[in-house]
């Protein structure tokens, strides 16, 4: 264990008049949010300092508070302003997303965006010359404050972008118009259709930082910016063909083409009321600011933005989860065995800095070495993940790890074997986190199966959502240890309960056995992954099955069909003639999946419900039953894994929108016309069947 500390982090930093202990006091300024000083030559320096808060952001009470700090400046014009944060994580992080929940209607949005576009004039309309010190993430409503400035500095560290697309929005402070007019409006639309930032060089190259260098050469730079001194490039030659209506219209065609082979125009809207909004009033910037106003407005209470807003605060709910109060890291893996899932665990965490002893043979070297080379972001972080990853054989690391990772395969008594000798090994605090599902059967190998707890990724790769399985005797202080293991690599862990299947599997499993029961009954397979994508899912039940593997599916189900509790179905016969025969697709015959066949026929009315009632049954029934703590982390599960729509919300929200009431009356109908799966979870009645009938 490393403890992780920057005591220089502040100190390197220019501040102008202020010193880095008065940033770690309260501010004694009269704002909560803004610190305003000038130094020796009548320069303004205004630190934006979010109370509260790690990171700024541009709420509704910081906006005002701005206000008045203008308001101020103007009553007594300084030389100069310079903006700058005051939080080392970066300059803003842009809106903040409460408030935008807060709104009730359009009108409220319209006059909320309003006063900050009247603000963000009061900005650029100050006599003297104002300059933006960028560092760190510089997003959003944090970018185009920026733009409101006459020139902008940034430190090499600095991010730029507008990623509102990524909410089901668009900027909304005056980015739609300043940035075109700034850079090349190809990139301009660019960065905010795709949300992706650009580093400090790259902003500089664009022309969105006027220049780039490090903390100790800034304050020579910002006096010569603020003295006429900096060479400034405002004359945008890309700009001014686009000012031009036709050139404007064949330059969304194919921004249109690209924005909808990314996403559904009509399920995901934000994308082309910005094309739309500029190709209608990029040529008059003014108009454009005006019409940016009501676009924004709208596209703020539509069901997804409202989806996508609330998936971005799960998410970081989740990443609350992975991170660690104690300010304290893992630094040290140890891996047991070659499965897939714990060479890439391996990889993410040399990649992350960890040392990872592999124990094993030279294949199991040579597939963590694989998933190095190919999750690696550059050269030099490559590099170093090789560097800390150790042949271990005789497993000599097992005694320095602060986790044991288990992805052992094969049968279960040389696994509990291996476990058990290697436990004498470990030190009193080692985690063991293993791979099997079950992982029950293996805490008898340990003499502490406190320690243990079981892993599994959602999808294996940096950001991946991971499933992190407490047992009956699993510890609390181990499953919090373990959350933040997976947080440091990069992950999102989401806690549930150790059931077969886990969550997701668990979840999607009826989904998954309908679809292949409607196979054997003579459904076309096309038409039931067609109906999944129609629905906004990213690929259908049959090829989520199939990247399964046939087999672990056939084991889940049988395993399922055995509970007690609401039992699954038996698994059809068509699943088990595939798995005898090794094969890897339901249906053996060449068929042409489902893009670019328009004469695919459809799925009836009643086959559709029977797909995704099931899903929803299935999915209340797990929160009935606590696989995981509440309907939010389930939803958040399904939809950053992959498996559901996002701009729908998750399966319980759609269950929601859709009513308890319609859908309960749907499942009884199925269950009396199909079978007794359709029968409604218990989970459905208490509360909400009686709220949504009155």
């Amino acid at each position: 264990m490393t403890q992780v500390t920057n005591p220089l982090a502040l100190r390197e930093r220019e501040l102008g008049p202020f010193s880095h202990l008065e940033l770690q006091q309260a501010a004694s300024s009269p704002w909560q949010h803004w610190r305003l000083r000038r130094d020796d030559n009548d320069i303004a320096w205004l630190l934006f300092d979010h109370a509260g808060s790690s990171t700024n952001l541009l709420s509704v009470a910081a906006m005002t508070e701005l206000g008045d700090a203008l308001a101020s400046l103007r009553r007594d014009m300084p030389k100069a302003l310079v903006l700058r944060s005051a939080k080392p994580a970066g300059f803003c992080m842009g809106a903040d997303l409460k408030d935008f929940s807060q709104l009730g209607n359009e009108a409220d949005a319209v006059r909320q965006l309003v006063d900050a576009h009247l603000l963000a004039q009061q900005l650029i309309d100050l006599p003297c010359p104002t300059l933006a010190v960028l560092h760190g993430e510089t997003l959003g409503g944090g970018l185009e404050l920026a733009l409101c400035c006459d020139m902008r500095l940034a430190t090499p560290d600095t991010r730029t972008g507008l990623p509102e697309i990524l909410v089901g929005l668009h900027p909304g402070l005056g980015a739609t118009a300043r940035l075109p007019d700034l850079i090349d409006p190809l990139l301009a639309m660019r960065m905010m259709l795709t949300g992706k930032a650009l580093k400090a060089e790259e902003a500089h190259k664009a022309g969105l930082v006027d220049q780039v260098a490090p903390e100790h050469q800034l304050r020579p730079l910002i006096d010569a910016a603020l003295n006429g001194r900096l060479t400034l490039h405002r004359r945008n030659l890309k700009a001014r063909p686009f000012r031009l209506d036709w050139v404007r219209r064949l330059a969304a065609v194919a921004m249109r083409r690209q924005a909808s082979a990314k996403a559904d125009p009509r399920h995901y809207p934000a994308a082309e009321a910005l094309i739309d909004l500029w190709q209608r009033h990029g040529g008059k910037p003014d108009l454009l600011l005006h019409r940016e106003i009501y676009s924004f407005a709208r596209l703020i209470n539509t069901p997804t933005s409202r989806h996508l807003i609330q998936l971005f605060f799960q998410r970081q709910r989740l990443k609350a989860l992975g991170t660690s109060k104690e300010n304290r890291r893992r630094s040290h893996l140890h891996l047991l065995g070659a499965g897939d899932d714990g060479t890439v665990l391996a990889a993410l965490a040399a990649l992350s800095g960890l040392r990872v002893s592999v124990g094993g043979t030279t294949a199991d070297m040579a597939a963590c070495i694989k998933q190095i080379r190919l999750h690696a972001r550059s050269d030099a972080q490559q590099q170093r993940a090789l560097d800390g990853l150790i042949y271990d054989p005789e497993h000599h690391g097992a005694a320095l790890a602060d986790a044991l990772i288990d992805a052992q395969q094969g049968e279960l008594e040389p696994r509990r074997e291996q476990l058990q000798k290697l436990e004498s090994r470990l030190r009193p605090q080692a985690l063991v986190l293993s791979f099997a599902d079950p992982v029950e059967p293996l805490r008898a190998a340990l003499n502490d199966a406190g320690r243990l707890l079981s892993l599994r990724f959602a999808a294996p790769e940096y950001g991946a959502l991971v499933e992190v399985a407490a047992h009956s005797t699993s510890r609390n202080i181990s499953q919090q240890h373990a959350r933040q293991l997976i947080g440091q690599l990069g992950c999102l862990p989401l806690p549930v309960s150790s059931q077969p299947g886990l969550l997701l599997r668990r979840v999607l499993a009826p989904w998954l056995l309908e679809a292949m029961l409607l196979v054997e009954e003579g459904v076309n397979v096309d038409a039931i992954e067609q109906a999944a994508i129609t629905f906004g899912c990213s690929r259908g039940p049959l090829a989520i099955a199939e990247h399964w593997g046939l087999s672990n599916c056939l084991a889940l189900f049988e395993r399922l069909h055995n509970e007690r509790d609401t039992p699954l179905a038996e698994p059809p016969a068509i699943l088990r003639n595939a798995v005898e025969q090794g094969r890897s697709a339901l249906v053996s015959a060449k068929r042409s999946r489902w893009k670019g066949n328009k004469k695919m026929t459809k799925l009836s009315a009643e086959h559709d419900d029977r797909l995704l009632l099931s899903l929803l049954n299935s999915a209340v029934r797990a929160c009935r039953q606590g696989i995981v703590s509440d309907a939010d982390m389930l939803d958040a599960a399904l939809v950053l894994a992959g498996y559901f729509p996002p701009f729908r919300g998750g399966p319980l929200c759609h269950a929601r929108e859709t009513g308890h009431a319609e859908i309960i009356e749907r499942l009884h109908t199925l269950s009396r016309d199909v079978g007794p799966r359709f029968a409604p979870d218990p989970g459905w009645q208490p509360a909400e069947a009686v709220s949504a009938a009155s």
